[in-house]
């Protein structure tokens, strides 16, 4: 527990210190680690309404969200830990980003990587690879912005990631028994259409 308490520490500080302390810093930070959020849902988006076939990825991936995110909220309202910025005051760069009291896990990585997941096990998966180096970018500014720990988006990404294998799972093995959706098992993936 010790190592994962120091490599917390130590990815933390230098994510946090990489850059000049300036306004542009502050900027980019926010805009990376709120607005990216706007990005993976534009791209849910279009596919659900750009693509003929997108209206799956859609679901799997608005299903996989929610699942995710009260899975988080869940284990955020029992899990205590403070937010770097709270425990060391005078050595985290403190970026002001709306957050909950509790740190583990991040709602935003668990949102981000819900979405991501959906659509990266689902048909489109050059689409949710895209979607997962821009939640990685996320993370990665939400750790830089001192509020969240690295373990606090990290959780928060398996936890998103794996509720998403759930949903998809369930989807993808019981809604065609019920009727809820054809069954898709042989078409081909966006992989094997470009």
């Amino acid at each position: 527990m010790q190592l994962i308490t120091q490599l917390d520490r130590a990815i933390l500080f230098f994510l946090n210190h990489l850059g000049p302390d300036n306004a542009a810093r502050e900027i980019v930070i926010r805009l990376i680690a709120t607005g990216t959020m706007f990005i993976l849902a534009a791209i849910v988006l279009w596919l659900g309404l750009g693509r003929a076939d997108g209206r799956q990825a859609f679901l799997r991936a608005l299903g996989s969200v929610v699942l995710a995110v009260a899975v988080g909220k869940i284990l955020n309202q029992v899990m205590e830990g403070d937010r770097p910025y709270v425990l060391f005051p005078e050595e985290v760069r403190h970026v002001e980003l709306i957050v909950r009291p509790a740190s583990f896990p991040s709602i935003h990585a668990v949102a981000a990587f819900g979405l991501t997941g959906g659509v990266l096990f689902g048909r489109y998966r050059l689409a949710g690879v895209v979607m997962l180096l821009l939640a990685l970018l996320m993370i990665a500014a939400r750790v830089g912005a001192g509020v969240h720990w690295p373990s606090d988006v990290l959780g928060g990404g398996l936890i998103g990631l794996a509720m998403a294998g759930v949903f998809v799972g369930i989807q993808t093995h019981y809604w065609p028994r019920l009727g809820l959706v054809e069954d898709t098992q042989g078409e081909p993936s966006d992989d094997e259409m470009a």
